[in-house]
């Protein structure tokens, strides 16, 4: 333990004014045995023979701020509005196919929300062309009018709708997709769209390509 002889001037200085001010305002009290004597408490309470304050009532005074135990109150947290999250358009294009899947925002599937080259009546080969994937996008715009005039709260729908774009694959599917947006069947849903993101892989590295394709 550290005595009151090895303590610095200055901090027995700001003690002695601290004590002084709490005397004055009764916002602390102290109390000492008969046997236990130094200057800081003699300025304190004066000489050996003084009688401290007793310890059953509370400090009394007008003034009841303490530095030592004030606490800064905390201000309520204000309610802040979460952003609503917004319906998905998933567009699947390969070299073979196309496939546009409308979902919730909590990725359940919507009802007669999905829509592929062979649903729009194209078989073989014309299922991989730009006539199809350009059929696969009127419909989607179709269903979703339908989500914008009226959403499907029960389900997981919110309003009003935002639409978040996600492609998946190359092909020519992608590119009517993204066409019809900008044609005159897009102009209902245009300005719902608040996202277009890509999420197509990418491989680096990894296992040996399969051999081309001869003709």
């Amino acid at each position: 333990m550290v005595s009151l002889a090895q303590l610095r001037p200055s901090v027995l200085n700001t003690a002695r004014h601290f004590l002084h001010r709490a005397r004055l305002h009764e916002d602390v009290i102290l109390s000492r045995p008969s046997t236990f004597g130094n200057s800081l408490v003699q300025d304190m309470w004066g000489r050996q023979d003084s009688i401290a304050p007793p310890l059953d009532s509370p400090p009394m005074g007008p003034n009841k701020y303490n530095p030592m135990t004030a606490t800064k109150q905390r201000e309520p947290k204000k309610d802040i509005e979460e952003p609503q999250k917004p319906y998905h358009l998933h567009v699947y294009t390969s070299p073979n196919n196309c496939r546009v899947v409308f979902t919730y925002p909590s990725g359940k599937l919507i009802k007669n929300g999905w829509w592929t080259s062979g649903s729009c009546g194209f078989k073989g080969s014309n299922k991989s062309s730009y006539e199809a994937g350009y059929q696969c996008a009127v419909r989607a715009f179709k269903r979703i009018e339908e989500e914008i005039n009226r959403p499907n709260i029960r389900d997981g729908g919110t309003s009003p709708v935002t639409l978040a774009l996600k492609f998946k694959g190359f092909g020519w599917g992608r590119e009517a997709v993204q066409k019809a947006f900008m044609t005159s069947e897009g102009d209902k849903i245009r300005s719902s769209v608040v996202s277009v993101e890509d999420r197509t892989p990418i491989k680096i590295g990894g296992t040996r390509a399969k051999k081309a394709r001869r003709l």
